[in-house]
């Protein structure tokens, strides 16, 4: 499977779009929204490459001198902007970029291509030198923007593209398209599990490190929570992590925690093993998990925008002494 292949949950959503570009043409700006590990830049590559194409059908022809250019991965009509190498935003350069290259002649194909990915990390200057592009885009040129979090991209930016949306796959067609890429049945629930149902994110989970650093999270946090590590010796290994993901980890289980206590299944939990384990011998002030959750999101959603300050260490250290305060062990509970 190439990086723009299309995904079996795609067919129909790439059998529409055929039709609609077919019948009416398609706009100039597409946002393609959805969560992350649906397939969102496999759909934006795919439909990049058929935009390109000068014989397409239902598909890109695969043959003619674009098709060759994109297989070599030096199409003179396409680009891809994104965060350049140790930042978090895309920055007005990168849109400068974009906007030199839509601007131009086409040198091979009738038209040129821009995947922006993600939408929600260009910066303020960023989003103001596209939005001129955006409303009156020269020629055939197209401008597909990637975004998970849709209300996150500037509402000058979403005013003026059009929406796709990249669903979330049932979690049989997720299953099965994992177990066809060779992972166990047991595996792919277990990451499907662990990753909201999102296939490919499930896939990245299982080939990664992720798996067993996640795992070892959840054990610390729970000897710290049931008086078993000390601050120091649960804290210490985490700032050697990810901090977005100590951060997204800690995220999801105060959600499950949330839908736990309004009597969510545990199924449609992430960490629903850790869930039933502290539910059963602790008791969750709602108030304090209710401010927890939203300093969480807010956190998160900083350091997915790329404009996070935190000190490290120390946002680690709060994090966990707030914790300790909003759970408390029975009297009498053995954990």
């Amino acid at each position: 499977m190439s990086e723009f292949d299309l995904l079996p949950w795609q067919a129909e959503l790439w059998a529409n779009t055929v039709r609609r570009h077919r019948k009416a043409g398609l706009p100039h700006a597409l946002l393609v929204s959805g969560p992350g590990g649906v397939g969102k830049h496999a759909l934006c590559l795919h439909l990049a490459r058929w935009l390109l194409c000068q014989q397409p059908g239902d598909d890109a022809c695969g043959q003619c001198h674009s098709c060759q250019l994109w297989a070599a991965g030096s199409h003179p009509d396409f680009m891809i902007c994104q965060p350049e190498e140790n930042s978090r935003q895309i920055r007005i350069d990168n849109v400068r970029r974009v906007n030199e290259l839509i601007f131009q002649t086409p040198q091979i194909s009738q038209a040129q291509v821009v995947v922006i990915r993600p939408a929600e990390v260009m910066n303020t200057n960023a989003a103001n030198a596209l939005l001129k592009t955006l409303e009156e885009p020269p020629g055939e040129s197209f401008i597909l923007l990637e975004t998970e979090r849709f209300g996150s991209v500037l509402p000058t930016i979403r005013s003026r593209c059009q929406r796709i949306t990249v669903g979330l796959p049932s979690r049989d067609v997720s299953a099965q398209w994992l177990q066809s890429q060779g992972v166990s049945v047991d595996a792919a629930a277990d990451a499907l599990q662990r990753n909201g149902g999102a296939p490919l994110k499930a896939q990245r989970w299982l080939n990664s490190d992720e798996a067993k650093a996640q795992t070892q999270w959840t054990e610390q946090l729970l000897s710290w929570t049931f008086g078993r590590a000390s601050l120091s010796q649960t804290a210490d290994p985490w700032v050697k992590l990810e901090f977005q993901n100590v951060v997204a980890w800690f995220y999801q289980l105060s959600c499950d925690l949330v839908k736990a206590n309004a009597g969510a299944p545990s199924h449609s939990l992430q960490y629903a093993d850790a869930v039933t384990e502290l539910f059963a011998v602790v008791d969750v002030d709602q108030r304090l998990l209710i401010g927890f959750h939203e300093k969480l999101q807010e956190i998160l959603g900083q350091l997915l925008s790329g404009v996070s300050h935190h000190n490290k260490a120390l946002t680690i250290e709060v994090l966990l002494l707030e914790w300790q305060k909003l759970i408390r062990v029975r009297a009498g509970a053995s954990a």
